[in-house]
């Protein structure tokens, strides 16, 4: 019988304490709508001006509350040694260059556009902001030049450059002073515009990703090892919290497999942001990105020799509550993102045969709203494809009984 699946970005509104996954609403399945599913990502065309603003732009993975990034910004800390090489002219000649000049009608509405672009904001919300008056617009412009001429140029500001840190990670920097480093571009990369980000990643996520592939095939990991490996990560969750951020790391190809390789239950806090990218991932991602993600999982999986779900399964027995929560939202996002029936029923029994079977009455008995609708979100998709399954058995059934009906 033919089914459609809804969307599994529009899961994400139903929980308010992190789940990206709703249950089904009472009386109604979730596979009854008529709706063509469609899965991807539509970026609005970029447009061009001068730096951004310091300003806190929302961040697009926000929608998906299982890969926020908790907690206000920190202070970045200092980087040592930063090479001189990348300032052009001196301070002065930097806020002579930086002066504002009158504007044309043109001009404001091209930095306006922006604005708004390096604020990450969506057409929903650009919307409302383009109907104002070109006076507002301009005081608006204004305010960004100036903010931009403060934050993008002047060095006594402590604003570092994607340049620069794309400059220090090749220098090949181990062990506490890549932390330093790392630690200090994970705060750029959460508070800078995303022209900032745009510019780092076009170099930037390469190296991220040469730096995470060492680190992993490392014969010894030591201690500072793997705190450079999660902050790696955390890196890559930053750039994975604009658009701009998430289309480049799917396009990598690299980028799956080594996150499937960073799953490791010995270490709860990085494999919990681990998993959460990867539900990101299967969540917006094409049609074809899930195969891709089960590719990884199966290829780290023979490298460990150990079932490709297992380091999965292993995550729920950790005495971590956010990871138990992330990893069953991992496992909703595979199971559920199937549209053909024995795939999603293949996935899902694969997983009870690796153990989750057994954990799931444990984490029934745990007090969380998030894992609790991470669970319930789990026995309703079953529940829906046993129905689903039983009548299909049940239409060949009144074929083999019925053949000239």
């Amino acid at each position: 019988m033919d089914r459609h699946r809804p969307r599994l970005r529009a899961l994400a509104q139903r929980s308010a304490v992190g789940a990206a996954y709703p249950a089904s609403s009472p009386g109604h399945s979730r596979r009854d709508s008529e709706a063509p599913r469609r899965k991807g990502l539509q970026r609005p065309p970029p447009t061009r001006g001068p730096a951004a603003p310091a300003e806190k732009r929302p961040k697009f993975m926000d929608r998906f509350a299982s890969i926020r990034i908790p907690g206000s910004k920190k202070e970045r800390p200092p980087l040592s040694n930063l090479r001189t090489a990348f300032s052009n002219n001196d301070c002065s000649s930097e806020m002579n260059e930086n002066i504002p000049k009158p504007l044309s009608e043109k001009e404001i509405l091209e930095l306006f556009e922006k604005m708004m672009e390096d604020m990450n904001l969506n057409e929903d919300k650009k919307a409302p902001l383009r109907e104002k008056d070109l006076s507002i617009k301009k005081e608006m412009v204004m305010q960004y030049i100036n903010t931009a001429s403060k934050t993008g140029s002047l060095k006594s500001n402590r604003q570092i450059s994607p340049q620069e840190f794309i400059y220090e990670l090749k220098m090949g920097s181990a062990d506490e002073r890549l932390f330093t480093y790392l630690e200090s571009l994970r705060v750029s990369l959460t508070s800078n515009p995303v022209s900032w980000v745009e510019s780092f990643g076009r170099e930037g996520l390469g190296l991220l990703l040469d730096i995470l592939e060492k680190l992993i095939s490392g014969k010894i990991q030591e201690t500072i090892v793997k705190k450079n490996q999660h902050k790696v990560i955390q890196c890559l969750k930053a750039l994975m919290n604009t658009q701009y951020g998430l289309e480049r790391i799917m396009s990598e190809e690299r980028s799956l497999s080594l996150l499937a390789r960073a799953i490791d239950p010995e270490q709860p806090g990085m494999m919990m942001d681990v998993v959460k990218l990867l539900s990101a991932v299967c969540i917006v991602g094409e049609e074809s990105i899930l195969e891709e993600v089960l590719e990884a999982l199966t290829s780290a999986g023979e490298e460990r020799r150990i079932d490709r779900f297992s380091s999965i399964v292993e995550g729920l027995r950790q005495n971590s509550v956010q990871l138990q929560v992330a990893c069953m939202q991992l496992i909703n996002a595979l199971v559920t993102s199937p549209d053909d029936l024995d795939f999603r029923l293949h996935i899902r029994n694969e997983f009870m045969r690796c153990g989750l079977k057994e954990i799931l009455p444990n984490l029934k008995h745990i007090k969380n709203d998030g894992l609790d609708i991470q669970l319930k979100v789990f026995d309703e998709h079953k529940e829906e494809d046993l129905m689903e399954f039983s009548h299909r058995l049940e239409d060949i059934r009144a074929e083999f009984e019925y053949p000239f009906v």
